[in-house]
């Protein structure tokens, strides 16, 4: 059987999806509303548009999970100063205050995965990692 990529990285994510349903079930937070949370707590009070594009996700998911993470009480959206047709989407302080837990979990699934691997291969893993993606984004992969 020949090696594939694909397969390899879908393993991984799938793997880190188990991981994190797991580790992340006591905070009551699921795995869509992980990255957002995530992305805020370095880029809090942002366009739901920003979170989008960053998170490469559509709109419809974006717009979905903020309102879970708004009845849990852990953003606020308020409309946007300079253009009234945005959103921003910003951390109550029970958001915030799950931070260090988020974060401490998030290292753990990173250690699992590096664990054993010297700094260099470290860094050679992380450029060929950034190199795919930057590839991949120069190709519409809609259009076919």
């Amino acid at each position: 059987m020949k090696r594939s990529v694909g397969r390899l990285i879908s393993i991984l994510y799938r793997k880190n999806q188990i991981y994190l349903n797991s580790v992340m079930k006591p905070l009551n937070i699921s795995t869509a509303e992980q990255p957002i949370l995530m992305y805020l707590y370095r880029h809090n009070a942002v366009t739901q548009e920003e979170i989008s594009a960053y998170l490469q996700v559509d709109k419809a998911l974006t717009t979905r999970t903020i309102q879970s993470l708004l009845e849990k009480g852990l953003v606020t959206k308020e409309k946007d100063e300079q253009d009234k047709r945005c959103n921003k989407i910003s951390l109550t302080q029970k958001g915030f205050d799950m931070r260090e837990a988020m974060v401490e979990k998030f290292v753990g699934w990173n250690k699992i995965m590096l664990e054993g691997m010297d700094e260099s291969k470290r860094e050679l893993l992380f450029e060929l990692l950034e190199e795919m993606v930057e590839k991949t984004e120069q190709y519409d992969l809609k259009g076919g």
